[in-house]
């Protein structure tokens, strides 16, 4: 025959769930500044941003230089033989 114990008049009660290995929220909910939040995310993809700005940047620059060359070098033999031709008409009116 099995003689019960009595039962202990304070049992421990359990008022929260307790997982091992994970933290522990906390209790009250910290208040989010937006723009306290902002300039954290901007201070996290401000390298990645200015790397891939620097990139674009370099492309479209290769791109107009490629588009340009041409012209400007059309421009300025236009320029340089129209200074040329002026000045050798200079010097022949001189002579004259």
């Amino acid at each position: 025959m099995s003689v019960s114990k009595p039962v202990p008049r304070f049992v421990p009660t359990l008022t929260e769930v307790v997982r091992p290995g994970l933290p522990q929220a906390p209790s009250v909910a910290k208040q989010i500044d937006p723009v306290q939040l902002a300039e954290q995310v901007l201070q996290i993809v401000k390298p990645r941003l200015e790397q891939q700005l620097r990139a674009s940047l370099q492309t479209v620059i290769e791109q107009h230089l490629r588009t340009a060359t041409p012209r400007i070098r059309a421009e300025l033999q236009e320029a340089i033989q129209l200074a040329v031709a002026q000045s050798i008409a200079g010097l022949n009116q001189t002579k004259n």
